[in-house]
């Protein structure tokens, strides 16, 4: 690429920092919230539909449930609810023979808000400070969409004629596990030749991801008060003891796993353990010693693992320290997996798009990078496993994903625009 080029694109997007600004502000004030089951991404959806129009691109919309078959699917997850016009949203504008085909993918569904601790500003009134644009969304994965709509503009706007097929999609349904969205999309055929998903992988191009096994453990004991003279063990006492050999649990896990893109610091094998509570049913319970605890957990799995490898490691060390320890051995247990196994995945590095983006990335930004892993987990696998695209990650810096005071930096959506359309030019010519 010519420096002139570099010039160009650079211009076209200084150009337009205000306008893209102002877009990426009215996307996040438009609230989106996944509240498994239910999600609220309509009204945003309508926004990228509309503005997907006015740029000339073929539109489709449809929900995940449109799909025939879809409920039977491996990878479809059960027990969410479309009733509020959950649709995807996907914008094809067509090659004029048949060159190379890109697809720009991400999703518009949000944690939600709580907890309600924000300082900087309201979760859904962003605001512009040092750089930095908060507002609930604007890391995950709101930015990266802008970028790859406002990539795909620039171009159409300058007189681009593309060769191969530039598909952008915006989709339901990525939070809480889910990813139904995304399989709809690749049933229904929207599969392309490479795929770039910006997820905000801190401006890393990934190559690969983790996979999120999630589930519960729940800690059985015996209801009541201890005013007879007999003992009554507290669950609560045992979910301590679970939490603190957590800890152990994650250090064998790593021992005994590694790969080659995820042995930089910070990027280990980790675990969450985002929920406890007494309440494992709707019954009312009067204070006392609870019958149950239940802890919910996530653990992180390298490329290549299954759901069985890890589960017969998972339940083996528990297995150990339960029989061994004197507080843990007076309860029972139970294991649980919870939603579903959200898969991992691995592109392969020698892939011509995955060194074409590499190139893009250096020609742009002037900075070498390699392909790596991303520090979390997502739909990889459903982009490469069911739609069969080549795909990576790239996405901007933030923080404070799924917090209070999300926030993410607008450099960054100004680089990832350039880096796509150098991309594309040479990709889709």
């Amino acid at each position: 690429m010519t420096e002139n080029i570099k010039k160009i694109v650079s211009n076209q997007i200084e150009k337009r920092k205000k306008e893209i600004e102002e877009w990426l502000k009215k996307l996040i004030s438009i609230p989106s919230e996944n509240r498994y089951p239910e999600g609220f991404e309509a009204q945003a959806q309508n926004f990228i539909k509309d503005e997907c129009k006015k740029c000339g691109f073929e539109i489709d919309t449809f929900l995940p449930t449109d799909i025939k078959g879809i409920e039977n699917h491996d990878y479809w997850l059960a027990g969410r609810n479309y009733g509020n016009d959950r649709k995807n949203v996907v914008a094809r504008w067509k090659g004029d023979s048949k060159g190379n085909s890109v697809l720009l993918s991400g999703h518009v569904d949000v944690a939600p808000y709580e907890p309600d601790n924000w300082k900087e500003t309201r979760p859904f009134i962003p605001l512009i400070k040092e750089d930095k644009l908060f507002g609930r969304g604007a890391a995950d994965m709101k930015g990266g969409l802008a970028a790859s709509f406002w990539a795909m503009k620039i171009l159409k706007d300058s007189g681009f004629k593309p060769s191969g097929d530039i598909i952008f999609e915006s989709l339901v349904d990525e939070e809480f596990a889910g990813g139904n969205g995304t399989l709809a999309s690749r049933l229904k055929g929207y599969n392309t030749d490479f795929a770039i998903v910006p997820e905000p992988t801190r401006m890393e191009i990934c190559s690969a991801c983790p996979g999120a096994i999630l589930g519960e453990f729940i800690i059985k004991g015996n209801a009541g008060m201890p005013y007879m003279g007999l003992p009554i063990y507290n669950p609560i006492d045992g979910a301590s003891r679970i939490i603190h050999f957590f800890k152990e649990w994650i250090k064998h896990w790593r021992s005994i796993n590694s790969h080659e893109l995820f042995l930089e610091k910070g990027k280990e094998l980790n675990y969450l353990l985002w929920d406890i509570s007494t309440r494992v049913s709707d019954e009312i319970v009067q204070m006392g010693t609870p019958a149950a605890v239940k802890i919910s957990w996530v653990v992180w799995v390298h490329p290549d693992t299954n759901e069985e490898e890890f589960f017969k490691e998972f339940k083996e060390f528990w297995d150990k320290k339960i029989k061994e320890d004197r507080i843990l051995k007076n309860f029972e247990f139970d294991i649980k997996q919870t939603f579903h196994f959200v898969r991992p995945w691995q592109t392969d590095k020698s892939n011509k798009g995955v060194s074409k983006i590499i190139k893009s990335y250096s020609d742009y930004t002037g900075i070498k990078t390699v392909a790596k892993g991303a520090t979390f987990s997502c739909d990889m696998a459903i982009y490469g496993d069911v739609g069969r695209i080549p795909i990576v990650l790239l996405g901007p810096r933030g923080d404070n994903l799924h917090g209070s005071d999300e926030w993410v930096l607008l450099e960054d959506i100004f680089s990832l625009i350039g880096i796509f359309i150098i991309f594309i030019k040479d990709w889709c010519k």
